[in-house]
């Protein structure tokens, strides 16, 4: 059967599927058998059991298999925020050039914020300090999966972000980031796009 999710919310792992009779279905993330992660709006072939489904694939023949082109910069955001332990995905051009400006943004703010800080003393300093340093390992890591994801989706391995650690490796690593989304189902999962 044939349905559309409806939304499905991570933290309970449950969602719910649009069949094309407009009945509702729900499922939890034991049903889902697909690489991508859930999404509202994502077409879906499923087996009805019940009010639940079973078995749900995302729906091949649909060619829908990642967000909406029209992504705007908040979602994109969100979503890099919501996957980042996910090293094994697929993100498109979009998501990751708006995640590459929202860091060199925080980092410019973290900047400011820390040359503010030398000219001043005491414990409060201390802790913002390394309140600002930990937000910027945790960009760092949001980076890095969104990087990989990147590079997956143009049918490289994540290990080339390891060019990121030499000055000239950087230039030819932009530009790959700026190839086109390929086409054809890979390791890391459908096309992004």
């Amino acid at each position: 059967m044939k349905g559309t999710v409806l939304g499905f919310d991570n933290l309970t792992g449950e969602g719910v599927i649009l069949n094309d009779q407009d009945v509702r279905y729900s499922f939890s993330k034991i049903n889902w058998r697909d690489t991508l992660a859930p999404e509202k709006g994502q077409r879906v072939d499923f087996e009805p059991w019940g009010t639940m489904a079973n078995n749900v694939f995302l729906d091949v023949r649909a060619g829908q298999f990642a967000p909406a082109a029209d992504m705007s910069f908040k979602e994109a955001i969100q979503a890099c925020f919501r996957r980042v332990t996910d090293f094994q995905g697929r993100s498109r051009r979009k998501e990751y050039w708006y995640f590459r400006i929202f860091g060199i943004v925080c980092s410019g703010l973290f900047s400011l914020i820390s040359g503010d800080l030398r000219h001043s003393s005491g414990i409060s300093v201390g802790l913002l300090e390394i309140a600002i340093s930990l937000a910027w390992l945790y960009l760092f890591v949001v980076d890095l999966s969104v990087s990989v994801r990147r590079l997956h989706d143009i049918n490289r391995s994540g290990w080339w972000t390891l060019l990121y650690l030499t000055v000239i490796g950087t230039i030819p690593l932009l530009i790959m980031m700026c190839f086109d989304t390929n086409p054809r189902i890979n390791k890391w999962g459908y096309p992004a796009k």
